[in-house]
């Protein structure tokens, strides 16, 4: 499995800290929790993450995330909400460097398709315009580059479920490939 690299940020830091959507949860079970790679779980242990924060994903390769409760919701254990920062930020996993972008299956399942959560107030503010575009096409170049796409096909935990929420941006074709191989 190769190493993922550190991708460009499409939402500036100071739109992140004064949002109040990301990494807060719902149900402590989400789905939408943070999906590690062995690698990227491995980095943030070292970087001070506790090892039983992680649990084994059904791929057998990658692990969530395990939230904690925070007042009427559940947070990212890696989440500080004094400063709404992630105290892993330079060794964040793939899951979380994507967003607003989500890896899902289409709605019937026969296809991985890249997606805008439409619940960032970033992403659905920005999304017409040139610079998003042109970073979606970034996105998609770097998760259809071969190496992801291993790593992806290995980690398939991290094709989420369809969601009505993210709107669809393409179907990532070398992706959807490797993942009906398996």
């Amino acid at each position: 499995m190769s190493q993922l690299i550190r991708l460009e940020q499409i939402v500036p830091s100071k739109v992140c800290f004064s949002c109040d959507v990301c990494c807060r949860f719902l149900e402590q079970d989400s789905f939408l929790a943070p999906i590690f790679t062995q690698a990227e779980m491995e980095k943030a242990i070292g970087g001070g993450v506790e090892a039983h924060l992680f649990r084994p994903t059904a791929d057998g390769k990658s692990a969530q995330i395990k939230l904690i409760p925070h007042g009427d919701m559940y947070i990212c254990p890696c989440f500080n909400t004094d400063t709404g920062e992630c105290t892993i930020y330079p060794i964040r996993p793939l899951d979380c460097q994507i967003y607003p972008f989500a890896l899902m299956y289409s709605e019937d399942r026969t296809q991985v398709v890249l997606g805008v959560d439409m619940i960032c107030p970033y992403g659905e503010a920005e999304i017409q315009t040139e610079a998003f575009q042109h970073y979606i096409g970034y996105l998609v170049n770097y998760l259809e580059s071969d190496s992801v796409v291993e790593t992806l096909a290995e980690n398939w935990q991290l094709i989420g479920p369809y969601q009505d929420t993210v709107l669809i941006v393409c179907t990532l074709e070398k992706l959807t490939s490797a993942i009906l191989k398996n």
